[in-house]
């Protein structure tokens, strides 16, 4: 049988180069600001204040109602799409699709005021 010289296989280290070095301190640097700015800047994105809830009246849908047509008076001089997507969303409402003696919460103020 041949002798079979075992050789220790040692993994080169690669040092890293100067220019290597810059740049991975200047993405440290860069992903530090992003963060303390982000974090800086949330309670901004956030309303922080007490949470009320918008004005509005608890309407009873009647036969021949549509979600437009409530929209349509209770909408004031607001854009009747945005309030019909108000009650829909403020209502949990997965369609335009209302039934008779059903409940609704319509706003009656813009969001946001």
């Amino acid at each position: 049988m041949a002798a079979i010289a075992l050789q220790p296989r040692y993994r080169r280290v690669r040092r890293r180069t100067p220019k290597a070095v810059r740049r991975a301190r200047t993405l440290a640097v860069l992903f530090t600001l992003t963060l303390a700015a982000a974090v800086l800047l949330f309670p901004r994105l956030v309303h922080t204040g007490a949470h009320e809830p918008p004005a509005g009246v608890h309407y009873t849908v009647v036969q021949g109602d549509t979600l437009w047509g409530i929209a349509t008076a209770y909408a004031g001089d607001r854009d009747v799409r945005e309030v019909v997507y108000l009650i829909r969303r403020l209502n949990g409402l997965p369609s335009a699709e209302i039934h008779p003696g059903q409940v609704l919460f319509v706003p009656t103020e813009p969001a946001g005021r």
